[in-house]
């Protein structure tokens, strides 16, 4: 850089090397926890995203329903008279042909797979101890198909579950509380106190503890004849190449179907509205370190306009500008911005991977060992950019003052 103004700011930068030290050092490290803090708050989203999709689907398509609008007679050749009631839907439990909608759904391109699902409640019995479950009828090689279950498999083998007819898929929550392993058999009671024993081929670990302490799987003509419910369908899950376009297909899926459907968006919402919240306030904490090294530039800066106001005013007599002027403080800004950013990128990127390896046994919401979190060049961007607006407002003022100094009154003394 053989800039005039560059050269001289980098004098001017080296003469006040441990204020604005100490300034590019706040920089650094409010970038490093912005990265840090954005990394761990996205990454638990992001995982909780991955596990709801690979457990529930991208859209859910439930009950049949019926318009209730009823064609009354004709009033003209170009004229239909119609009539409604308050309720504008009606709606009847289940899905009655769940393998001719497969056939139908499986025509989008953008659709993946389906699986449909039998669902009841029941109760889960072993030794002295009972639990209501969610029982979850599942047809295994389009429920693999459609979600992550295979790759959910804590303990015991999706294989002995396939070639079991009584065999059961257990939550680790649930195996967890109630004492259960692989292998062991267990009764499970249905609605008309109809009691059957299953042997646990599966404990499966989604990571969401409310999944994993409730949904009890078998198979799907198992459930069907438990729950006194032969060839019925409660749901069905489906995946989509490209889950972001959930809400349109279900959309659509409605006007096909006549069925209710339900983006993970649109069932997740509450969920997701926290995670957002935690990750603004966190962004916003961590920001207030890159703002308050903006103050501390902006004090040395200021600092150097005062001290330096003869040296500002020869330079204005030798032809300077006062954009030159204005750039010699601006480019001291961009110095301790280049260095804050880049030395901040390090230590945001070192932080990431110490949080990543903290042993932690979370068990609420989310059950994981470590901290989960996610690597994204976004973060990175975003702490440059509010870097380099902290600097740059910082450097601003004390830029423009410097360049307002008249050269003829301060050489002469009066100049303030």
């Amino acid at each position: 850089m053989h800039s005039p103004s560059f050269q001289i700011a980098l004098r001017f930068l080296l003469a006040h090397k441990r204020s604005l030290g100490l300034s590019a050092l706040g920089v650094i490290f409010g970038v490093g926890s912005f990265i840090a803090a954005l990394a761990q708050t996205q990454g638990f989203e992001t995982f909780y995203i991955n596990t709801v999709l690979g457990s529930e689907g991208s859209v859910v398509i439930t009950d049949r329903f019926q318009e209730e609008h009823t064609k009354i007679l004709d009033v003209g050749a170009d004229k239909t008279l119609m009539i409604a009631s308050e309720q504008k839907r009606k709606f009847y439990p289940g899905i009655s042909d769940a393998y001719r909608m497969i056939r139908v759904l499986s025509n989008y391109s953008d659709v993946v797979a389906c699986s449909p699902i039998t669902e009841g409640r029941a109760f889960l019995r072993s030794g002295f101890s009972t639990e209501a479950v969610s029982l979850q009828g599942i047809d295994l090689d389009l429920h693999l198909r459609t979600t992550d279950f295979g790759k959910q498999v804590s303990k015991g083998s999706m294989n002995d579950f396939r070639d079991n007819p009584n065999g059961a898929c257990v939550g680790a929550s649930l195996a967890e509380r109630m004492h259960l392993v692989a292998g062991q058999d267990i009764y499970i009671i249905g609605p008309g106190n109809d009691s059957r024993r299953f042997r646990i081929d599966v404990i499966y670990e989604t990571g969401v503890w409310d999944f994993d302490i409730k949904n009890v799987f078998v198979h799907m003509r198992t459930a069907q004849s438990l729950l006194q419910e032969p060839y019925f369908t409660s749901f069905m899950l489906v995946k989509l190449r490209d889950p972001s376009r959930a809400p349109e297909m279900a959309a659509e899926f409605e006007d096909l179907l006549f069925h209710s459907s339900s983006s993970w968006q649109r069932r997740q919402a509450g969920n997701l509205a926290i995670f957002d919240a935690l990750r603004i306030s966190a962004g916003i904490v961590v920001s207030m370190i890159i703002l308050l090294s903006g103050f501390g530039i902006f004090n040395v800066l200021s600092l150097s306009v005062m001290q330096r106001t003869k040296e500002i005013a020869i330079l204005r007599s030798m032809g300077y500008q006062r954009s030159d002027i204005a750039a010699i403080f601006l480019w001291q800004g961009a110095c301790v911005a280049v260095v804050g950013i880049f030395f901040g990128w390090g230590l945001g990127a070192l932080l990431t991977y110490v949080i990543s390896i903290i042993p932690v046994n979370f068990r609420g919401i989310l059950r994981t060992d470590y901290f989960i979190v996610e690597w994204s060049v976004t973060h990175y961007i975003l702490a440059a950019v509010l870097a380099v607006v902290a600097v740059f407002i910082a450097s601003y003022v004390p830029a423009r003052r410097a360049s307002a100094l008249e050269p003829i009154e301060t050489l002469r003394g009066t100049g303030q």
